[in-house]
């Protein structure tokens, strides 16, 4: 698990040993989540991943459902915080530039925290009434930023036109599609999806592929 995942607030009065506790057992919590989903996930197995007495999740979350929660928060958190150092970084860029830039953040974002999109996966098969809280909580907020800037990319021949949401989802399978078979494609190619080499390259890929530009 990306060690730059950001855990939820903390109160001021928290010792700093509580705050790590929590801060690791969110972490192993986003990856057990992430690659067996909410029902197949123990709070033991999150526990032993964590390297904590499983008791100290009930005294810090509560429920399992409350730690799935904390678990979802945390890597929204993080998206949206990396989103907007990004985009802050950008200065005076054209529109053209910055929106494309914001396209290229993002890809790389799942490349280097490949667990944001293998939870969301995970979620669209577990207890529905976890996913219409994560869906009304932080995909449809965040669905809409999205859509803006998908929308300002179509307008900029960035994006093909047509139904903007059908193509956010054609285009978050494109970027996904590599980091959520890994194993699959280091096989098969003999390297490694997340290397640098491969990232800047699958990022001008999928660039391409969707402004409609030559490889």
């Amino acid at each position: 698990m990306n060690s730059k995942v950001s855990c939820a607030p903390q109160k001021r009065s928290e010792q700093k040993r509580s705050r790590e506790t929590k801060c690791k057992i969110i972490k192993a919590a986003l990856a057990e989540f992430a690659s067996a989903g909410f029902e197949g996930v123990s709070t033991r197995a999150i526990a032993s991943r964590a390297g904590v007495n499983h008791t100290l999740i009930t005294h810090h979350f509560g429920t399992k459902e409350d730690l799935w929660k904390a678990a979802a928060a945390a890597i929204f958190d993080t998206y949206l915080s990396e989103s907007e150092k990004y985009r802050q970084s950008l200065g005076h860029l054209e529109q053209i530039e910055v929106v494309r830039e914001l396209l290229k953040h993002y890809i790389n974002f799942s490349a280097e925290f490949p667990d944001f999109h293998r939870f969301m996966i995970q979620a669209n098969h577990g207890d529905s009434e976890l996913l219409n809280w994560f869906t009304d909580e932080y995909i449809s907020p965040y669905a809409d930023s999205e859509l803006d800037l998908l929308q300002q990319a179509q307008k900029l021949g960035l994006m093909p036109e047509g139904d903007s949401l059908h193509v956010r989802y054609l285009f978050i399978g494109a970027v996904n599609s590599i980091f959520t078979f890994a194993p699959q494609f280091k096989r098969l190619s003999a390297t490694d999806p997340f290397s640098k080499q491969v990232v800047e390259r699958h990022v001008e890929y999928v660039l391409s592929l969707f402004s409609g530009k030559k490889l």
